[in-house]
């Protein structure tokens, strides 16, 4: 437990016991890091033997430190004494937790046993902690480091003597602090209508403590104080990282503290379906000058069972907190800012957590499957999202979070959790072209629509300009939606470049829909000029070939999706039916429109309803010669595809 932080806010309910746990876990640590340094001069004098490198060890005493498993394999004898890399900070550490263990021991007033003429536990520490060598560019001798670790002989002391005395004196206060274990929860002096409640916390944090791998934390200590029970939690390794939870009838208050205010911004948004009262959130320090944020909510619950309903939650969402801030950071060259807390949101809500996916090595994880999948589609300094695209991204890491805790829970070899997320990835990057495809095909609906709105402008051009305004309204909504996906499409290009003949194709089907468009807007004024006569008859003509091409183009494209699958022939045959179907069309609406514009020149009334006919006509021609265009440029690809494949 961290005592320091609990004196800082104010929480005296379980400083003592937490002092004497956490000075049996210094215990664990030194006598690890005695174990360690040992370990390393005997390799040192023994390079030929295979090193261990003591990680499980380190992670059992609760030591988060990477670095130091590979100390051993890593020193080497310089003449009389040993380069052992990083000596001097696991002499600090032992240093610090030294201190640790006899903090409790001397609150106490009860110092452990000396040997004769030594002095008191306070001058005794402080001259052992001097004479421990300072291990200057990582050099130790074997004698210092052995008069650190001997235990006692006659007179002479050492710093391992005081660590077993020191043992001793705080297995007496455990025993004296009776001590109970409920569910896993280090229990003094509890209320027996208190159990209840810490029973419901302590369900909720196992069933999902399993998703903290093998990461230290997540120890909880409860008492009664008064009418009031007292919940704590230290979650990590942090040492500013803890919750206290008080319980008073059947109020909650939760006081989070935290090195990180994103990290605790992120808690209160778990706790947000609760509803609990805020505080203003505040800054603390420790003694060492150590920042840290503190936070305090309220809940009130409605009766008992909502109260341990609230705590069962509450235990349930600490191990989301573990390791999350270095989660938030390597998931920075795959997703931006807002998605990234989305992802660590959803993966807490559906209780899959992101330590699998830290445990599997992070980032080098989703980095190795896009060395195998990318090929051209990523290039140095892409972020995930701007090739994929932010939704398809966190689809993917959603993905990959299942795969990576599903694989350590099933306890499934690395290799086979890879290659899970390369295939998924693969998946992705070859999912793109149907994307575009469907991109493609929506664009091809809305032309579709403009291309219907102009056949209805037609036949109802004789009716007034009125029916003509609401279409026209339909139809700038139509455009405007398509020119939105051509962006959408511009973007996906500049992503994957391989797949660059969607520009060209979804541009020319765009020209198609402006030029509609426009026709849709001249219709308009052609109703306000009052036509009549043999004109409308080619006129309808045309507008009905467009209406058709139109038609084959929302065929193209659907076929188009197809026609890599197997056994695919038949929509292969009607995708290059539909193309050829718009060609055909296209030659027609050449002729429909000569010879409208010849019954113009004959039949018009005035010079203005000569224009808007010829400027109809023209409208329409170029419409169809777009998607003539768009229909080639998928022909192409979709062959090069099929010759490719």
């Amino acid at each position: 437990m961290k005592t320091e932080v609990l004196a800082a806010i104010g929480e005296d309910g379980l400083r003592r016991p937490g002092a004497v746990n956490a000075a049996l876990a210094a215990n664990d640590r030194v006598k690890f890091a005695f174990t360690l340094l040992q370990a390393a001069l005997a390799h040192a004098d023994h390079p030929e033997q295979p090193a261990d490198n003591l990680k499980r060890e380190r992670i059992a005493c609760g030591i988060d430190d990477l670095e130091l498993d590979a100390m051993v394999a890593a020193s080497r004898r310089q003449g009389a004494r040993y380069l052992v890399p990083g000596a001097p900070r696991l002499l600090a550490r032992i240093a610090a937790d030294m201190r640790v263990m006899a903090a409790p021991v001397l609150a106490a007033g009860r110092p452990p046993g000396r040997p004769p003429g030594h002095p008191d536990l306070a001058t005794r520490l402080e001259a052992l902690l001097k004479s421990m060598p300072a291990a200057e560019d990582d050099l130790l001798d074997a004698g210092a480091l052995a008069a650190m670790t001997r235990l006692r002989h006659g007179a002479t002391d050492s710093l391992h003597q005081l660590v077993m005395d020191l043992h001793k004196e705080l297995n007496a206060q455990q025993v004296a602090l009776a001590q109970e274990t409920l569910d896993g929860a280090a229990v003094y002096g509890l209320a027996e209508t208190d159990r209840p409640r810490v029973a419901a916390f302590m369900a909720g944090l196992n069933r999902t403590a399993r998703l903290k791998g093998e990461h230290p934390g997540l120890g909880t200590t409860a008492t009664s104080a008064g009418d009031r029970l007292v919940i704590q939690n230290d979650i990590g390794t942090t040492d500013a990282h803890v919750i206290v939870i008080h319980v008073d009838g059947l109020v909650v208050s939760v006081t989070y503290t935290d090195v990180h205010p994103e990290r605790l911004a992120f808690f209160q948004n778990l706790l947000e379906r609760h509803q609990p009262a805020w505080e203003t959130a505040r800054a603390g320090t420790l003694a060492a000058g150590a920042a840290f944020h503190l936070a305090t909510g309220r809940y009130t619950a409605a009766d008992e069972a909502a109260c341990r309903a609230y705590l069962e939650f509450l235990g349930s969402r600490l191990v989301f907190l573990i390791d999350w801030n270095r989660a938030r950071k390597q998931l920075r060259a795959f997703l931006p800012g807002k998605a990234r807390l989305a992802l660590l949101r959803w993966a807490a809500e559906q209780e899959v957590g992101h330590r699998g996916f830290l445990e599997l090595g992070g980032p080098k994880l989703i980095n190795q499957a896009i060395e195998a999948t990318a090929g051209s589609a990523m290039h140095f300094g892409d972020r995930l999202s701007d090739v994929l695209g932010v939704p398809d991204t966190e689809a993917f890491l959603r993905f990959v979070f299942h795969a990576a805790t599903d694989g350590l829970l099933a306890r499934r070899s690395p290799s086979f959790v890879r290659d899970r997320v390369r295939a998924e990835l693969l998946r992705h990057f070859t999912n793109e072209e149907r994307r575009l495809l469907q991109l493609a095909a929506d664009h091809a609906a809305l032309v579709f629509e403009l291309a219907s709105l102009t056949r209805d402008g037609v036949q109802a051009v004789t009716g007034g300009a009125d029916a003509l305004d609401k279409l026209a309204r339909r139809a700038r909504r139509f455009e405007h939606d398509a020119d939105q996906l051509v962006i959408d499409a511009r973007e996906a290009v500049r992503r994957r470049p391989e797949y660059g003949a969607f520009r060209p194709l979804i541009e020319a089907s765009d020209d198609a829909a402006d030029e509609l468009e426009e026709a849709v807007f001249l219709l308009g004024m052609l109703a306000a000029a009052k036509p009549d006569g043999p004109v409308l008859g080619p006129l309808r003509t045309l507008a009905g070939l467009l209406d058709e091409a139109a038609r084959e183009w929302v065929k193209a494209l659907a076929h188009a999706a197809h026609v890599k699958e197997p056994g695919a022939a038949d929509d292969t045959d009607d995708f290059l039916t539909a193309i050829d179907r718009i060609a055909a069309l296209e030659h027609q609406a050449d002729d429909v429109e000569r010879a409208l514009t010849a019954a113009a020149v004959r039949h018009a009334a005035d010079f203005r309803q000569l224009h808007l006919y010829t400027a109809l006509g023209s409208k329409l021609e170029a419409a169809s010669d777009a998607l003539k265009h768009a229909s080639l440029v998928l022909r192409d690809h979709v062959l090069a595809g099929l010759a490719g494949g």
